[in-house]
């Protein structure tokens, strides 16, 4: 006996849709599986509660990628990090990247914002943007960003902890109290107005 067409038609329709739903169940148990030991520092959503931390969440995903690369490679030191992506490929890497720089990130602008910072990020905004969201994907945004975070990122450029051009030299021009300044401005900013 011959099946009819439409019978045929709803099969294939049937396990074509049944096996995007496997596929993407997989790869959500994937992502799962590499970010379960993220969340204890960069927050469920990929948004830090603990200060010292960086929100990862809406982060441009060119940039991930590279500062995942260099704790894993040793180029950016952090033995936390480091430890954590030794048997980590380079597709894994991808993923996590991506899987952060997908999540939303909203923080609302603070009441009052530190005007000294505001000046200071003169310096910031012709890679780091006027509102701190940057429009390269291989720099970060800033807007939102934990301010004891940021202020130890601008000390390790200034030591040369952390290695960037740019960033070594702009951090190394700023005093102490312009560093605390402009990391508290970018994280009183927000990402939403």
């Amino acid at each position: 006996m011959k099946t009819p067409l439409k019978n045929v038609c709803v099969n294939i329709l049937l396990l074509t849709s049944f096996s995007l739903l496997t596929a993407q169940s997989l790869a959500a148990d994937d992502i799962e599986h590499l970010t379960s030991s993220c969340t204890a520092c960069h927050g469920e959503n990929g948004v830090a509660v603990v200060k010292e931390w960086p929100s990862l969440a809406g982060q441009k995903p060119g940039y991930l990628l590279a500062q995942l690369k260099a704790f894993k490679n040793g180029s950016r030191e952090n033995v936390l990090m480091s430890g954590l992506l030794t048997n980590f490929s380079e597709q894994d890497l991808l993923k996590i990247a991506d899987y952060y720089a997908s999540l939303p990130f909203e923080k609302a602008r603070s009441a009052s914002i530190n005007k000294a910072g505001e000046n200071v990020r003169a310096n910031c905004i012709s890679c780091h943007g006027m509102t701190g969201q940057t429009i390269n994907d291989t720099w970060p945004n800033l807007a939102g960003q934990n301010k004891e975070y940021l202020l130890q990122q601008l000390k390790d450029f200034t030591s040369n902890k952390r290695h960037s051009i740019i960033m070594n030299v702009i951090a190394s021009e700023l005093d102490e109290q312009q560093m605390q300044d402009v990391a508290e401005y970018y994280e009183q900013i927000g990402t939403i107005q």
